[in-house]
Parts: structure tokens; sequence; C-alpha cells
């Protein structure tokens, strides 16, 4: 997805609105260690929360450790949380980092996402 490509807010309220869990989610980016999406959440009589997610995969495909790259993934962990996400284990191989956001912060919270863990992979180089 193109920074300057619009995120369609009202389809994915209305998804959400018809979604057996109120919510809605839009891939925004995807790399082997990492995906990054937009959602929505609607909780009536509330307005609509949206919020991008952060998934961090620990552990490679092969299922061999490699420090270099946990070193990595924490230190995005540790900017994630320190910008204002919440971290939770997914599964056994990767960490979800939530934030809420306001309707017009979608795509800026993307892109700053996506600074964060390109800065940690350039951290370690």
């Amino acid at each position: 997805m193109g920074q300057t490509e619009q995120i369609d807010t009202k389809a994915l309220i209305e998804k959400a609105k018809n979604s057996e869990d109120k919510e809605a989610y839009k891939l925004l980016s995807k790399t082997r260690s990492y995906r990054i999406g937009v959602g929505a959440r609607v909780n009536s009589p509330t307005p609509p929360s949206f919020f991008i997610e952060v998934i961090i995969k620990l552990s490679a495909e092969n299922g061999k450790v490699n420090l270099p790259r946990l070193n990595r993934m924490l230190i995005s962990l540790k900017a994630l949380q320190n910008e204002g996400y919440t971290l939770t284990y997914q599964d056994d191989k990767s960490v979800s980092c939530e934030k809420t956001i306001l309707i017009h912060e979608t795509l800026q919270e993307h892109a700053a996402a996506k600074s964060i863990i390109s800065d940690s992979r350039k951290t370690l180089s």
C-alpha cells in the first residue's frame, strides 16, 4: 500500500458493524518479520474506535533461534511500547502490539510503526 492511498474508514466501520465480534481489520503491510494493519471496533452506544496492530514474529520459519533477529525484534517491541502500544503474546511465535488511534491518524501511525521497525534493523547493522 502506498502512503498516498487512503484507508476507507467508513467501509471498515460498516464491516465491523456487520461482523459477529464487531471488529474489522485491513492489512496495510507485511514482511516475513512483521505485519501492520488498521482496525475498527464498534461498541454501541460509543462511537467507533480505531487501532493500529503490529504483529511481530519472534521466530523464523525454520524454527531455529536467531539471536541477532530476536535482539532486533526486542528493540522494535521496546520502541513500540514507548510509543503507547500495548504488547501481548498472540501465540508462541509472535507478539501483538496495538495502539488506539484517531480516525485521521491511520496513515501517519502506519508510517511511524514501519519507521520504528526499520530503525531497529539499522541499530544493529
